[in-house]
């Protein structure tokens, strides 16, 4: 069977390359499509943007290849853009099937069944659940099959068809390797800091976060890992398929929540860099608790670990810095300020870098409390911060939360400029505040240990992420000064190996 798959984004580097870097690229639906080739169909991936003329990019595959079904994807400030171009392949033939997966669909799926745009809903995991779907559709023509983790709706008279939720599933190192190739086209550096997956699901229950809502939607084990094992093998296949891959990033919500796992899989990427002649570098999102952050051997052994396995940059969740707010609004795992600041400073005598989340205008904060996260950065000193501005998703406690507290209402969100534009005005606390702050962060935290130009460049690039479409341009820009850097870096590189 033909079948499009569409992802989309809301700003990028250019319509023909959307994409900047491999680490862009979405497991989800990278695992969707994967599963499909696997099954032997035909599949065609799309990478849409505002500003994608869709009848040279869809109209055409539609036209000249008849596919029978789309796959589309959407976290909540997805959903709108997705909306709009399944309605556009159904108007360009009413036969094909659209099928939206997805968080946003998963915790909403009442609202999208409301619309009447998707054939069909997958709620949950679809590896599965869409080669199976596939596969009937092959079989008849009937709109509604006993497929696990999938809804249906039939266009004309509105039924609806509800199946049951299949279990999580447990066996990750049985599903295979993510088709990373046919990303490529839509990436303008398809070799540059690709992401690995460890695992999926996490075991807090951060109000702001969806995992707490997505836990409850299916049984069995949410938090999952893959082996080492079957990790390194997919490390393997990466630097085999991409010869100059230097650095990697190894997602996982919160890595280090279990350190037993976490230990084996450093000590297995040590005994495989070990063997390169030229180590690959690392990154992760590390989950630090009171029980190691407050123990100093812990402290000292998860920091040789890091090093032994290469990882040069941890990521830290602080998203604030008000040990009441990470307490009784976010449920952030416990540690103390003064704990993470001797953390870092023990981060930075072993030459690994340490990168915040830091998170502005949530429910409950006031100015003192976000004068506190300025603070504890400040004095932490880490190496870069990546901060955003709440936005209220759908499905989570703070969400709900916010708007009991009457923050917002559902159709006063808007989707342009998530996490960039503030979208409830707290007491004390005000949207064009709110927006100042997330603009001036990096002047307060900053200021005194940068260069001037860097604190500027950060406070601008803050500054036009509100506008998506001139923060695409900026991202243009800035990704042809990264070309003609990384070209020189690398003809540098290659000629100082020569001489020798």
């Amino acid at each position: 069977m033909k079948i499009g798959c569409v992802y989309t984004v809301e700003t990028y580097v250019s319509v023909t390359h959307p994409l900047h870097a491999a680490h862009q690229m979405p497991f989800g639906l990278g695992m969707i499509i994967t599963v499909l080739e696997k099954a032997g169909h035909d599949v065609e991936l799309f990478v849409i943007t505002p500003d994608t003329p869709l009848d040279d990019y869809i109209g055409k595959y539609v036209k000249h290849d008849l596919p029978s079904l789309f796959c589309f994807t959407a976290v909540s400030t997805q959903y709108e853009q997705v909306k709009k171009i399944a309605k556009y392949v159904r108007d360009l033939d009413e036969n094909i099937i659209c099928v939206l997966g997805g968080h946003h669909v998963s915790l909403n799926a009442e609202n999208v069944l409301v619309d009447r745009v998707f054939d069909v809903l997958c709620i949950g995991e679809g590896e599965c659940a869409v080669v199976s779907l596939v596969e009937n559709l092959l079989r008849n023509k009937i709109w509604k099959y006993d497929v696990p983790n999938l809804i249906f709706l039939h266009r004309m008279t509105g039924e609806i068809y509800r199946n049951s939720t299949a279990k999580y599933n447990y066996e990750l190192d049985d599903l295979p390797f993510i088709n990373r190739k046919i990303w490529d086209k839509w990436i303008e550096h398809p070799d540059e800091y690709p992401s690995l997956l460890l695992g999926r699901g996490c075991p807090f229950k951060c109000t702001y976060c969806s995992n707490h809502a997505l836990a409850k939607i299916a049984d069995g084990r949410y938090v999952r890992f893959r082996s080492p094992k079957n990790i390194i093998n997919e490390l393997q296949n990466i630097t085999v398929a991409y010869p100059g891959v230097e650095r990697i990033f190894l997602e996982v919500e919160t890595f280090g929540a279990n350190l037993h796992n976490a230990y084996q899989l450093f000590d297995e990427i040590a005994d495989y860099n070990n063997a390169r002649s030229r180590p690959l570098i690392f990154a992760v999102n590390l989950a630090l608790t009171s029980n190691v952050i407050n123990s100093q051997n812990q402290v000292e052994v998860l920091l040789n670990k890091l090093g032994s396995a290469n990882i040069k940059t941890v990521n830290i969740g602080l998203e604030s810095g008000s040990e009441r707010v990470r307490k009784d609004i976010l449920n952030r795992p416990k540690y103390s300020n003064q704990s993470l600041i001797m953390f870092c400073d023990e981060a930075k005598k072993n030459s690994i870098q340490v990168y915040y989340f830091v998170m502005i205008g949530i429910p409950g904060e006031t100015i003192a409390d976000y004068m506190e996260t300025i603070r504890v950065a400040r004095e932490s000193q880490p190496e870069m911060c990546m901060v955003s501005i709440f936005y209220p998703y759908p499905g989570t406690k703070l969400a709900e939360t916010a708007k009991t507290m009457g923050l917002f209402q559902s159709n006063s969100l808007s989707s342009v400029g998530e996490r960039c534009t503030a979208q409830l005005c707290l007491e004390g606390f005000s949207r064009s505040r709110i927006r100042y702050e997330y603009i001036v962060f990096w002047w307060r935290v900053y200021i005194g240990y940068w260069p001037l130009s860097k604190i500027l460049v950060n406070m601008f690039t803050s500054l036009l992420r509100g506008y998506p479409r001139l923060y695409s341009y900026f991202l243009f820009i800035r990704d042809k000064n990264y070309s003609i850097m990384r070209f020189v870096n690398r003809f540098n590189a290659i000629s100082h190996k020569s001489n020798k």
